[in-house]
């Protein structure tokens, strides 16, 4: 009754669930992930104790493929179960039992899969397959288009309702000092997917902001100006203007700080007061209200 995409990234280390239902909040039990462990994603007769047992599991060093046999050993509806394991390497094992409701099944290939159980077609699965290695872009973003191409295909023959996304980052981006990973759950939705896709964007514009933020303090201009750049393209909201408004005015970029503080202040004035609050103890933003540019 939902479909999904399991997946490691080896460029980041990174690992996560997309997933999406025609059932409320799907998010609150298909998809789990545990930094450092690996991912679960347990549907059609849905049990959550797949999601914290396997990672236990997991965990303790035990590879995918033996966690998850371990589990279905004990289940006495394993043959209405759904579900995939991916490891901390990459490992990924799924079950798809005999008699979850048609069409069902799943696709595997390296350090990813792809599985659904009551979908339109069996393309759907098969359309998924394609895809997902072959998308580009963030660990995000590709799961994402992975549902995506699911719903093209039909998806699942009830429609849709709830989506998910959990992504554990990878080390090196924890220890860049970067957000920790992605977790967005749309509940009840008439489209939930696009949702989805408008988060991950969001996200990913702020991400731009403080990476451009980080790079700034860190005296490397030039980084700072291209992820400043990204987040301006992406779409996100005054919020991330006001706060890049002062970077660009850092880096000495008067005219277009100006006129981008002018550009929130025209569209949220209350944010003149946060402007003087913050200069309170902010020399930049200080310096920005003195200046009278804005």
């Amino acid at each position: 009754m939902t479909y999904s995409v399991i997946a490691f990234d080896p460029e980041s280390g990174a690992f996560g669930v997309a997933v999406e239902s025609h059932w409320f909040n799907v998010g609150r039990t298909a998809p789990w992930v545990r930094f450092g462990v690996g991912a679960v994603v347990t549907q059609a007769l849905t049990d959550p104790s797949y999601g914290w047992r396997g990672l236990d599991a997991m965990g303790e060093g035990i590879p995918a493929d033996r966690a998850l046999s371990r589990l279905l050993a004990d289940d006495p509806d394993r043959e209405r179960r759904q579900v995939a394991f991916v490891d901390p390497e990459g490992r990924v094992a799924v079950h798809t039992g005999s008699r979850c409701i048609s069409h069902a099944g799943h696709v595997v290939g390296e350090g990813w899969a792809v599985l659904g159980n009551l979908l339109a077609s069996e393309r759907v699965v098969d359309a998924m397959a394609e895809v997902f290695p072959r998308a580009r872009g963030t660990l995000a973003e590709r799961m994402v288009a992975t549902l995506e191409v699911a719903q093209e295909n039909g998806g699942d023959i009830r429609g849709v309702q709830s989506a998910a996304i959990r992504i554990a980052p990878g080390r090196d981006e924890l220890e860049e000092g970067f957000e920790a990973g992605i977790d967005f759950s749309v509940p009840d939705h008439p489209d939930p997917i696009a949702e989805l896709r408008r988060l991950i964007t969001v996200d990913r514009a702020y991400r731009a902001l403080r990476r451009g933020q980080t790079a700034l303090a860190d005296g490397k201009e030039a980084l700072a100006l291209h992820h400043l750049s990204l987040a301006e393209r992406l779409p996100h909201g005054v919020e991330l203007d006001f706060w890049r408004a002062l970077a660009l005015f850092e880096l000495g970029k008067v005219e277009a700080a100006s006129e981008t503080m002018a550009a929130v202040l025209g569209q949220a004035p209350q944010f003149e007061e946060v402007l003087r609050r913050l200069a309170e103890v902010d020399p930049v933003a200080r310096r920005l209200r003195e200046s009278g540019l804005h």
